[in-house]
């Protein structure tokens, strides 16, 4: 997989959490977690863009995350 692949995933598990948080059946402890969640994970995206993080590391990381979610 290219970084660019791996980049593209990223953002589209990233697009997931952004859409979650526009559930209405969120609680507001939940939804300010996952706002959270989405800050975090964009600014990684970004760092991983510019080639300043691993972008297996952000994927692994995300992958837990939504585990976690299960």
């Amino acid at each position: 997989m290219t970084h660019e692949q791996k980049l593209e995933l990223i953002k589209s598990y990233i697009d997931d959490i952004e859409n979650y948080i526009k559930n209405q059946n969120l609680s507001i402890n939940e939804k300010q977690h996952m706002e959270r969640a989405y800050g975090v994970y964009m600014e990684l995206y970004r760092d991983a863009e510019r080639g300043k993080v691993d972008p297996d590391i952000i994927h692994e990381n995300i992958t837990g995350f939504f585990y976690m979610l299960q």
